[in-house]
């Protein structure tokens, strides 16, 4: 066996410890607690154990110290043997030792997990047999063992002990990692109480060995209060808990109930619980840094993984950011599940910050998560996925929890019981629910919390999701009765049914059928009453109104069922975007010409931008497109099929590809490959009949063939040298052949070599010649010396067969797998090349085309049928962009033209011309970006990054360029937060993680020069800053808690003026300038906006503390009029104060409209729109003519990207909104009519006519573009 620096770790501290003469620990741990940190947590028997053994390594160094302190000193206190390793007596030395132990991959000796099996559970806890992957709870663990010893020796108390904490503090995984899995001599029970507590309270005991000693642990009690809706079944629990827990008791039970906080109130009605509430609780709390530490570090490292430093600072710093007023103790379910999703996407075996953030941080992951199993779904599904969420979700009057629900009830009475188990599988699937022997139950309560859409179900459920759960249960008892007519809903009760049927609805099929066979009951009772008095003023009033009453039926039909159409189209539009975006973008602008001023067509219309145009060709070939070949200086593209022809396309004028002239002929199986040379005057082709055959091309319209010549095998990939006088083949029988076509009537062979051990799959060329790549299914790419055909260096392996190569500038070598996974090298140095970055699993089929744009992006095609277009980072290289769907089948070949259109070909034969999003603007990053600013003039924007640089672009209103790149000066790991000056000339950088502020001279963009030193401050947190319209005042903060002013009159010499600050320890988080500088609002995590008075600016005046918000604040932006503050928090509000309404107490009028939780506010210049984007990853747009009434325009747009929008409206036009992250960048019309006339545009001749999807309410035939014909020639 190996040992490692964490067994040597553990194997000198015992050493020591026995040089100390084995003293009695818990005597050696009061003393050496007693010289600790105060406040620190203190060392524990079992952690003093585990540190023993090797299982784990102490969190810092602090943390052991003060136990190494008393070992070496009774150890000097004895006498010790001639043989004493002296360096266990140093204690300078054990720091070392401790490092070591730290940064140890290896976990030699431990019960080591495969690196493949998740350390972290995600929402789930953390269950028995996970016992060897829990950590951080040491202490917390040890207190409920004290409490259990000290009931079970008193002979006056009942042996009950509560654990009691917030939700999502970790009490389930306490009871079963913690507990359950260390009983000792006991036999362990695990219960939840249910529907049913005493059923399963006797169930649990019965199943017990009869003469065991039993530690009953009952998690989730507060299901006693939320699924037990029976008061007499409660209390029928709680005395045979009693009864059980009693200290005389005949057989000895142990009770630990675990429960949250908030039903405090419910546990002191009963006696037992009160008293053990009061002799025997747990208060379970936050865990400090360096438990959070080692519950981050220690999973991994159990798995034989490593974790990157900086991930673990960035977690913690993300960890008190999100924090609300439960602190960090309600988030450690969104910590485990970042980390599982982390662990998903790991480099190698160490997890990386760059994996961290693809995963979408702290508030992202789990919203990420269930947004891709929601778009995963088709309609029904998702009409389905949400009745089946709620029906498991329980919405008290003060809090949001799980229900638990038979398997059986769930899905046999479904409408569709087929369909509903899809669903719940596929839900299962997501890690959003469970099923666990019959029941089903949410996986956490944190769910509802964390995903937008679901608290917005939530939201609407308040009001009608209750009623519902009573419809269901009535119509349960009504079934199980035999349906008889008494206990069907009288006439009063069905009209609120109506109501509550109306709104959100309800799949269980009994449901459906007891409320329907109520109304039908209703109608025969109701009609025997009318009939007779109703009969003579019916014929009376139909004679008087027949005619007027048919033309308005008529015209109300009309209105429905252009109302119903449209809504059709929409909703079929956001069903369709992802598989065929251009059929999705027709029914949008259908949708939008049949109702143009309908705020949801218009929305609808505009959140097309973030997709591309997609133009098919009209030609095809009678089968599979196996090879494509561009050429870009004549826009010409030669494309070969299964049909064992040759096309050219003439891709300039045009949308689309438009085929010249007939197909070549000439090669007598399937052509899976074609070149152009280098001055595209000869086209090279080769496929299964062994042939290299070569055209002339120089009229396109009229080819002819030249020479060919046999090889050795199929040919399944060919290359054209840059000097026009070579191709290199490549063949089924692994071996490459060059030909020389220097004359190209009579080519030859020249070189033949055999290159790999299977089939090779594809060539790529450098530019200058010099470079050969080839790619296998043997797993390895080799590289090659073209001119001696030789090899250069050893093979580079890969994870599976290796589909595709592209060699791009800088070096960079690309390699795409069968299993959908991309790599990359440097080729400085060709026979050492270095791998960049980390293999990753990007596609969910094969990649099978690679290929490198103008500028140097990345494009990969796969078998799964999308396009997705990648950036390089630092350390590797990230999606930009949404991946792209619409080849209608996989992607086997695609090019990029000059313009950067990403040309594509499939399985139909067609050849696909894709144009980028018309939204795109080229503004990306190496790192996530922190915020994004505009100038005044709007020439000018600058974006801030995580990786500590920031960015200056030229604005222009037809474009978007990069100024600069530059580092600002912040401590290592931190970002970089920015403020533009009105007048673009000044920027303000902040340190992330607080401390300093910087002021640069952005007069030249290009370079950006540092004024003077850091403008100091004492932040931790705050990093937001404001300069004034006149640009003389810049706002920071000083500390989390105080604002300091400053005038910049002249940056380059700015000097302190007044500051403020509240009594309190919640920090600042956003604050806003009104427009003439009198007013500074600042908002806080405790809720609460202060504003000031900042006239005098050295002496502010707190005008006013403006409460209402039910969250930490989250964006400020005031009003063009300067007396309305627009506000949004993590209550999901947006707020309007009208602050001339504020009286001497601080008093203000205040309206609010509920959204998904924002996180930024950008006005444009007339003041009356405001634009919003939401943590669910959508902008929405508002018309805040009148600021007191904010009213949606229309639905917000979805980017759906993981990603977290930074939103700015463009000063160069007021119906242009920037939205930058740091996966797309994009520049959005608000106005659906420019939207319209882009997309008409792009498909100017034609659309596509063969939809992929038949949907009835779309018209092919409708004008969709006035003056062109929208259907295909």
């Amino acid at each position: 066996m190996v040992v490692g620096a964490r067994e040597r770790f553990a194997e000198r501290l015992t050493a020591l410890y026995e040089l100390a003469g084995s003293p009695v620990v818990k005597s050696l741990l009061r003393r050496a607690n007693a010289r600790g940190v105060p406040g620190a947590v203190n060392v524990t028997g079992q952690r003093f154990s585990d540190w023993r053994r090797g299982k784990t390594v102490p969190a810092s160094f602090d943390a052991v110290l003060p136990v190494l302190a008393v070992l070496i000193g009774d150890a000097k206190a004895q006498p010790l043997p001639e043989t004493v390793d002296h360096s266990l007596l140093d204690l300078p030395r054990w720091r070392v030792y401790w490092r070591q132990a730290k940064n140890d991959p290896g976990l030699s000796g431990l019960r080591v997990r495969d690196p493949g099996h998740p350390p972290y559970r995600g929402l789930s806890p953390y269950r028995a047999e996970d016992h060897d992957l829990y950590f951080g709870r040491d202490s917390a663990r040890e207190s409920v063992v004290q409490a259990i010893a000290a009931v079970e020796a008193d002979p006056n108390v009942a042996r009950l002990v509560l654990v009691v904490g917030v939700s999502g503090v970790g009490k389930s995984s306490l009871l079963a990692a913690g507990l359950q899995a260390h009983a000792g001599h006991r036999t362990p029970i695990l219960i939840c109480p249910g529907a049913h507590p005493g059923k399963t309270l006797r169930a649990g005991i019965d199943d017990a060995p009869a003469d065991a000693e039993l530690l009953l642990l009952i998690d989730q009690g507060e299901e006693l209060f939320t699924l037990c809706s029976d008061t007499a079944e409660r209390r029928v629990f709680v005395d045979e808990l009693a009864e059980l827990t009693a200290p005389d008791a005949a057989r000895k039970v142990t009770a630990v109930l675990a429960i949250r906080s908030d039903f405090f109130n419910d546990l002191i009605q009963y006696p037992v619980l009160a008293g053990a509430m009061r002799d025997a609780s747990v208060i379970i709390g936050a865990m400090t840094e360096p438990e959070l530490r080692e519950a981050i570090v220690g999973p991994a490292r159990a798995c034989g993984l490593n974790v990157e430093p900086a991930l673990v600072d960035i977690v913690l710093r993300d960890l008190d950011a999100a924090a609300s007023d439960d602190g960090r103790a309600a988030l450690l379910p969104l910590l485990s599940h970042v980390l599982h999703a982390t662990w998903a996407r790991r480099r190698g075996r160490t997890l990386t910050l760059e994996a961290y953030r693809a995963a979408g941080g702290m508030a992202g992951s789990v919203s990420t998560t269930a947004e891709q199993a929601w778009h995963a779904l088709t309609p029904r599904q998702q009409s389905f996925a949400r009745s089946i969420l709620m029906t498991l979700t329980v919405i008290g009057p003060r809090s949001v929890t799980r229900n638990h629900i038979a398997y059986t009830a769930l899905v046999d009475e479904s409408t569709d019981p087929e369909l509903a188990a899809d669903v719940v599988a596929r839900l299962v699937d997501a890690r959003l629910i469970v099923v666990d022997s019959d029941t089903v139950q949410l996986l956490h309560d944190a769910v509802p919390r964390v995903w937008p859409r679901m608290a917005e179900w939530v939201a609407e459920e308040k009001e009608f999701g209750p009623a519902r759960h009573r419809i269901e249960e009535d119509a349960r008892a009504w079934s199980a009765a035999g349906r008889p007519k008494s206990l069907l809903y009288e006439a009063k009760r069905l009209e609120t049914v109506d109501v509550v049927t109306g709104n959100g609805g309800s799949v269980n099929r009994i449901a459906k059928e007891f409320v329907a066979e109520s109304v039908r009951h209703q109608l025969r009772v109701s009609a025997r009453r009318r009939v007779l008095r109703s009969a003579a003023a019916l014929l009376g009033v139909v004679a008087l109104f027949a005619g007027a009453l048919a033309t308005q039926q008529h015209r109300a039909i009309e209105r429905e069922r252009i109302a119903a159409q449209v809504d059709a189209l929409i909703h079929n539009a956001r069903r369709t975007v992802d598989f065929d975006p251009q059929l999705s973008e027709r029914m949008a602008l259908q949708a939008y010409r049949m109702r143009p001023d309908d705020a949801e067509t218009r929305a609808h219309l505009v959140s097309t931008q973030v997709y591309p145009v997609i133009n098919a060709s009209d030609a095809r070939h009678a089968g599979r497109i196996l090879g494509l070949s561009y050429y870009a200086p004549g826009n010409l593209l030669a494309s070969t099929g299964e049909d064992g022809l040759i096309r050219l396309w003439e891709l300039a004028g045009s949308a689309r590809a438009v085929a010249i002239g007939d197909s070549l002929r000439g090669h007598q199986r399937s052509v899976t490959s074609a070149a152009f040379a280098p001055d595209g005057r000869i086209l090279a082709s080769a496929g299964y009949d062994r042939r290299a055959q070569l055209w002339d091309v120089r009229d396109p319209k009229q080819p002819r063939a030249l020479g060919a010549v046999e090889l050795s095998a199929p040919v399944r990939a060919l290359a054209y040298a840059p000097d026009g006088r070579s191709i290199v083949a490549a063949t089924d029988d692994g071996q490459l052949t060059s030909v020389d076509v220097a004359d190209p009537a009579a080519p030859r062979v020249r070189h033949q070599v055999r290159a790999h051990e299977d089939t090779i799959n594809a060539l790529a060329i450098s530019a200058d010649g010099a470079t050969l790549v080839s790619a296998s299914d043997d797993r390895t790419v080799r590289i090659w010396d073209p001119a001696e055909f030789t090899p250069i260096g050893a093979p580079l392996r890969t994870d599976t067969a290796v589909r595709s190569v592209a060699l791009g500038p800088n070096d960079r070598l690309m390699a795409g797998t069968a299993s959908g996974a991309l790599h990359m090298w440097t080729l400085t140095d060709r026979a050492a090349p270095q791998q960049f970055g980390t293999p990753q699993a990007v596609h969910s089929g094969p990649i099978n085309a690679l290929a490198f744009g103008p500028q140097g992006q990345m494009i990969s095609g796969s078998g799964d049928g999308k396009v997705c277009l990648w950036q390089q980072t630092v350390s590797g290289f990230q999606p930009f962009g949404r991946p792209f769907g619409g080849n209608r089948g996989p992607v086997s070949r695609l090019a990029v033209t000059s313009d950067a259109r990403v040309l594509t070909a499939g399985n139909d034969g067609r050849v696909r011309v894709w144009t980028r999003p018309s939204a795109d603007i080229p503004v990306s990053s190496t790192a996530p970006f922190t915020s994004v600013e505009v100038d005044d003039a709007g020439s000018r924007m600058v974006t801030g990054s995580d990786d500590g640089r920031f960015q200056v672009w030229r604005v222009s209103a037809d474009s978007v360029t990069p100024a600069s790149d530059t580092r600002a000066t912040v401590q290592p790991y931190h970002g970089v937060v920015v403020q533009v000056r009105p007048d673009g000339t000044v920027l303000a950088a902040a340190d992330d993680g607080g401390g300093s502020v910087e002021l640069w001279d952005l007069r030249d963009p290009d370079r950006p020069v540092p004024l003077g030193p850091p403008l100091p401050t004492r932040t931790r947190y705050f990093t937001a800053t404001a300069f004034s319209a006149d640009n003389r005042l810049l706002v920071t903060g000083d500390d989390d808690a105080s604002i300091r002013l400053w005038d910049v009159t002249d940056p380059a010499a700015p000097h302190a003026l007044g500051g403020a600050s509240i009594d309190s320890a919640r920090a600042f988080r956003v604050l806003a300038l009104s427009p003439d500088s009198s007013l500074v609002a600042v908002g806080s995590r405790d809720s609460v906006i202060y504003l000031w008075d900042i006239s005098d600016r050295r002496n502010p005046v707190l005008r006013a503390r403006l409460t209402g918000h039910g969250g930490p604040l989250s964006a400020l932006a005031f009003a063009a009029d300067g007396r309305h503050l627009f506000s949004s928090a993590e209550d999901e509000t947006i707020r309007t104060w009208d602050l001339a309404t504020l009286d001497s107490n601080g008093r203000v009028e205040t309206t609010s409209v509920r959204t998904a939780t924002v996180v930024g506010l950008s006005l444009d210049r007339t003041g009356r729109r405001l634009v919003s984007s939401g943590v669910d990853q959508s902008v929405r747009i508002w018309d805040v003519d009148d600021p007191t009434q904010p009213r949606p325009l229309g639905r917000s747009i979805s980017l759906d990207l993981g990603a977290r929008w930074f939103v700015r409206f463009d000063r160069t036009g007021d119906d242009r909104v920037f939205g930058i992250s740091n996966v797309a960048s994009e520049r959005w019309t608000t106005d659906p009519a420019k939207v319209a006339d882009t997309l008409c545009e792009a498909a100017r001749s034609g659309f596509d006519s063969e939809p992929t999807y038949d949907v009835p309410e779309f018209d092919p035939t409708m004008e969709l573009c006035p003056g062109q014909d929208s259907r295909r020639k």
